[in-house]
């Protein structure tokens, strides 16, 4: 068990909500404000009047140190507590709480109580001007901020207890590890990541233009936003979009330590590192991506890229991010096609390494489709870290990470030849079939059935269209695994085996298209 901080201003329920996420957990309350009046031998109040503020506030600074040190549970602190720069410090170290309230209920449930010393004339006025003056204090040392407006106690822990949960998965970047966050309002934890940021550019399309919002208000005082917003999916991965990008960068004066946040699927995030890769020769970004397939797939790893008329991706950079920010919130919403295209990438990172990821698709697909089920949560940890140990092994595709690519030499040629109007997921469905078979013609492992019936379970495509066999073969000769002439494949020897072969022959290659499209 690990300690829990809630902070807020008067009103906001930090002992009524404290007391009830600390029987959730199982786990002891524990209340500054309690600790101080034994500590005196007396109420808080007459403490103001016997001694004055400046010994209460020397008792708290006091009474939080050692709470902080001593106790493992929920603790709430004070509405002043945090205007000590100490007790800031201090709460850097812990998972810290902020609960908000609007001014009319801060209002209502304070006046009921008449203990509360600095409220005692003009109550309203003293209140609003509190908390505006807390509140950059409290969203300093807050790792989760939740509003309790006219909200119910029960549906408040649950919401505090999942997004307590969160999952952090480190991609060891040679130059500079970083973490993947995976859980629910993990967005929040945004300012963590800044850095000396005075400027932040957030890149988002028109569906995402909401949360691009609600990003720019998590910024601190002085830190400036800019909204970008791009064209959506693959229609906002060219160059000509990744200028608008950098001449809006130049003209908002952005330097080297400021920062890009990429809010949105796939392409946003592409787009979004490539614009930070190349403006200033790099500046840092975070990732905040609102697509399963996005999250699984294309936020993590670093690489960036732009599409052109020979084919996608085939201009870009490695940029690792600075942080990925997969608020598991936002996948709520997708409609279910959306999520089983995602979840053609986590199929494959089964595949390639992590059999359980099948075994627990196989058991319960319908709990892999469900945004709110801990199933998806667990998909979605596992195939990061597998793209985390393989990016980690191979940072710019050398060797390794050339096994991410399964079933995407098809996949590809097949986006580029239906425009990229197919969803990415389902390019990929059918690129592990053609793979599938390919593995099978070639004397390797033939898992050509069940990869179907995975996929199928999800609702997913595995066939293709027949007849185009030469027009997909010259699109598949310029993919970027290929060493000059030299075609290469990523087939599967036995499940989780990945290999990078060379030797497919041309015949071997339209026969798998034949049983495919069959």
């Amino acid at each position: 068990m690990s300690l829990v901080v809630i902070v807020g201003p008067p009103g906001s329920g930090k002992t009524t909500i404290g007391r009830a996420l600390a029987e959730a957990r199982g786990a002891p309350f524990r209340d500054t404000d309690a600790d101080i009046a034994a500590a005196a031998g007396k109420s808080i109040p007459d403490l103001f009047v016997d001694e004055g503020e400046d010994r209460f506030r020397a008792l708290e600074r006091e009474a939080v140190r050692r709470a902080v040190d001593e106790h493992d549970g929920v603790l709430a602190l004070g509405g002043g507590a945090v205007m000590a720069e100490e007790t800031r410090k201090i709460l850097a170290g812990v998972t810290v709480v902020h609960l908000r309230v609007d001014l009319a209920e801060a209002v209502k449930r304070t006046e009921l109580d008449r203990g509360r010393p600095l409220l005692q004339v003009n109550p309203r006025a003293q209140l609003r001007r509190l908390m505006d003056e807390r509140l950059p204090l409290y969203r300093e040392v807050a790792d989760i901020e939740i509003d309790t407006t006219a909200r119910e106690v029960s549906e408040l822990t649950e919401e505090i207890a999942s997004r307590l949960a969160v999952r952090t998965v480190v991609v060891g970047d040679a130059e500079a590890p970083y973490d993947v966050l995976i859980g629910r309002g993990t967005v929040d934890r945004l300012p963590e990541y800044l850095g000396k940021a005075a400027r932040v550019a957030v890149l988002h399309t028109a569906s995402t233009a909401a949360l691009a919002e609600r990003v720019g208000s998590l910024l601190p005082e002085g830190v400036e936003a800019t909204l970008m917003e791009l064209p959506d999916a693959e229609d906002g991965k060219t160059v000509a979009v990744a200028e608008q990008c950098w001449e809006a960068l130049g003209a908002e004066g952005f330097t080297r330590t400021d920062l890009v946040v990429g809010v949105g699927g796939g392409a946003v995030t592409d787009l979004a590192g490539f614009v930070a890769a190349c403006w200033l020769r790099g500046v840092a970004v975070v990732h905040v991506p609102t697509s399963l397939l996005g999250a699984v797939d294309a936020a993590v790893g670093g690489k960036t890229g732009v599409n052109t008329a020979a084919g996608k991706n085939l201009v870009g950079a490695f940029h690792p991010p600075r942080a990925v920010l997969v608020d598991l919130d936002n996948f709520a919403t997708l409609p279910r096609r959306d999520l089983a295209a995602g979840l053609a990438e986590v199929v494959k990172a089964g595949f390639i390494a992590d059999p359980v990821i099948l075994d627990l698709i196989e058991a319960d697909p319908e709990a892999a489709l469900d945004a709110a089920n801990p199933v998806l949560a667990e998909l979605v940890e596992r195939a990061i870290a597998m793209k985390a140990d393989v990016v980690a092994s191979d940072l710019k595709e050398g060797g390794l990470r050339a096994v991410l690519n399964y079933g995407h030499t098809f996949a590809h040629a097949v986006e580029k030849r239906e425009q990229y109007r197919w969803r990415h997921g389902d390019a990929v469905a059918v690129g592990m079939v053609y793979a599938a078979h390919l593995g099978a013609i070639t004397g390797r492992a033939d898992l050509v059935e069940r990869t179907k019936a995975v996929l199928e379970a999800l609702g997913l495509p595995t066939t293709y269209e027949a007849g185009l066999w030469d027009e997909l073969s010259a699109v598949m000769k310029i993919d970027k695994k290929n060493v000059g002439a030299t075609q290469r494949f990523v087939l599967l020897d036995a499940l989780a085996k990945p290999v990078v072969v060379d030797d497919v022959t041309p015949e071997q290659q339209r026969e798998a298209y034949e049983r495919l499209t069959a």
